[in-house]
C-alpha cells in the first residue's frame, strides 16, 4: 500500500515544482475538526458472523476525531504537518436470535489518541488558493480495553497493542488570507497496518447456552477536515 501511494506522491512533487509555493520559514498553529465516514469502499462495513441460531453484526459509525495541528515550512516547496488528535470511534452491535425473532441493538465506542507526521506539498491554484496533497504515518495509542453489557450479552474489545502505527494520506484546498490566517478543507485517509482490537460479543438468551462471536476491528476510515490556522509572521523576519 504505501508503495502504490508514494509513487505518485514523488512524481506529482517532480512534476509540479516550479508551480508549488508554500510558506518557507513559517511555523503556523491551528485547530482542526474531522467527521468521520465509514464507508464499504475503504473496507469499513458491516462485519457479520452467526453462532448456533444468533447471528451478531458490528457496524462501524460516524464519530469524530479533533485537535491541534503544527505546521513548519521547510522550503517553497515542501512542508512537514504534526500535532495531537482526540479520536472517538462509534459501533453498532447487533444480536438476533434466528428462531425466537429475538432482535437485541446496541453501542460501544473507542477512544484514541492520535499523533500524525506528514510530508505535504502545495499547488497554487491562484492569488491565496492552493491544492495541497500529503503523506504519513500517524501513531495511535490505544489507552484501555473496552466493553460494553446488557442484560442479554456481554462485549469485550481486547487492544492487540497499547501503540498501532497507521498510514495516513491526505488532499485539500486552503485559502491564505492576509492578516487574519488559513482556512483549510479536505479529507484523508487513515489505515492502520494492524486490527485495532478483538472484539468478542456474548449472548446470553434464554434459549441458548452462551454463543460466542468474534471479529477483528481494522480501523480504517475516512473523514472531513476542517481546519483554521493562526496568522504567523515568518521566523526570520522575526529574528531580525
Amino acid at each position: 500500500m504505501q508503495k502504490k501511494v508514494a509513487f505518485p506522491f514523488l512524481i506529482l512533487l517532480l512534476v509540479v515544482t516550479n508551480l508549488l509555493k508554500a510558506q518557507k520559514d513559517v511555523t503556523t498553529f491551528g485547530i482542526q475538526f474531522k467527521p468521520i465516514i465509514s464507508s464499504e469502499i475503504i473496507n469499513t462495513g458491516p462485519q457479520s458472523k452467526e453462532e448456533g441460531n444468533v447471528a451478531f453484526t458490528i457496524s462501524p459509525k460516524s464519530g469524530y476525531s479533533f485537535g491541534m495541528v503544527v505546521r513548519k515550512g521547510i522550503s517553497k516547496q515542501f512542508s512537514i504537518e504534526g500535532g495531537i488528535n482526540f479520536t472517538q470511534r462509534n459501533f453498532d452491535l447487533d444480536i438476533n436470535h434466528t428462531l425466537t425473532g429475538f432482535e437485541g441493538n446496541s453501542d460501544f465506542r473507542y477512544i484514541i489518541y492520535e499523533i500524525p507526521l506528514l510530508g505535504l506539498v502545495y499547488v497554487q491554484l491562484g492569488e491565496r488558493s492552493y491544492l495541497n496533497n500529503a503523506f504519513g504515518i500517524a501513531m495511535n495509542f490505544l489507552p484501555s480495553d473496552w466493553d460494553s453489557f446488557d442484560d442479554y450479552f456481554e462485549h469485550l474489545s481486547l487492544r492487540r497493542s497499547w501503540f498501532v502505527t497507521s498510514l495516513m494520506a491526505n488532499m485539500g484546498f486552503e485559502y491564505r488570507t492576509y492578516d487574519k490566517g488559513i482556512i483549510y478543507a479536505g479529507l484523508s485517509y487513515h489505515r492502520p497496518f494492524s486490527p485495532i482490537t478483538d472484539a468478542i460479543v456474548q449472548y446470553q438468551g434464554d434459549f441458548e447456552n452462551g454463543e460466542i462471536s468474534s471479529f477483528e476491528i481494522l480501523g480504517n476510515y475516512l473523514t472531513i477536515d476542517l481546519r483554521y490556522f493562526f496568522n504567523e509572521p515568518p521566523e526570520k523576519r522575526k529574528r531580525k
